[in-house]
């Protein structure tokens, strides 16, 4: 399967503080494809640390752009995307789910898309949730809503791969409809020619055959294989005395 290319995505953190969250963050994003980490207005981290956390994803914390703050993070990126769970009367009025805007941003032209996660324990601020083009959610129990940063930063990135694989998960295709027709056609001939139907019952056991291998789920080689275990059926029986 052809890995997306996901470089015009940009992971920005801002005010992040600790070191451990910050190496999580680039293993959670270069298991999902993501490689470009910015740190706005982050104060010096324990790099070991960092790396002890990043485990074989410490290249993106070394390649990582430092700013000062964050609207200088932000001036080459044509739509970022603020993620938070706090609403306020001068936050942002309305704010999307992870897995919606994922579609959205893959759906945009060309552009860099900034993906920006604020400080553990305040998240962004009103002015910092100013600077984004639009406010984004992960859907959290109210019980307990609050997600480690790196948990949010891994659930934002599967959300994004998800969308930019376009439905290519890696797994197989079932089998058609037309295609499981003409295979349960081909059977039925075979059976009626046996005698094995009586009456209509030829009629019902297509239906039979046909929704048991739509539930099934067969993918075309297991359908073939499925015929040809009927046809070698039928034949072994019609050699019968």
């Amino acid at each position: 399967m052809p890995e997306p290319d996901l470089s015009r995505y940009v992971v920005v953190l801002c005010r992040a503080e600790e070191p451990g969250n910050v190496g999580s963050v680039c293993r959670a994003m270069k298991t999902m494809g993501l490689s470009r980490l910015v740190l706005a207005a982050c104060p010096p981290y324990d790099e070991e640390r960092v790396r002890t956390m990043a485990v074989h994803a410490a290249d993106l914390y070394e390649g990582a752009v430092r700013y000062a703050c964050l609207a200088d993070a932000l001036a080459d990126s044509a739509f970022s995307a603020g993620f938070t769970r706090r609403r306020g009367e001068r936050r942002k009025n309305f704010s999307l789910d992870a897995e919606t805007f994922a579609r959205r941003a893959v759906q945009r032209p060309g552009g860099d898309v900034a993906l920006v996660f604020g400080n553990e324990r305040s998240g962004l601020s009103e002015e910092e949730l100013s600077l984004c083009s639009l406010a984004v959610h992960i859907p959290s129990s109210e019980l307990f809503p609050s997600l480690n940063l790196a948990q949010a930063v891994q659930i934002a990135a599967y959300e994004l791969r998800r969308s930019a694989l376009a439905g290519r998960t890696g797994s197989y295709e079932p089998a058609t409809r037309a295609d499981i027709e003409s295979a349960v056609g081909r059977m039925a001939q075979r059976l009626e020619a046996l005698g094995f139907f009586k009456l209509n019952q030829g009629d019902l056991l297509k239906a039979f055959l046909r929704d048991t291998a739509e539930r099934a789920a067969y993918s075309p080689a297991e359908l073939r294989y499925f015929e040809a275990f009927v046809q070698k059926m039928a034949g072994l029986a019609g050699k019968r005395p």
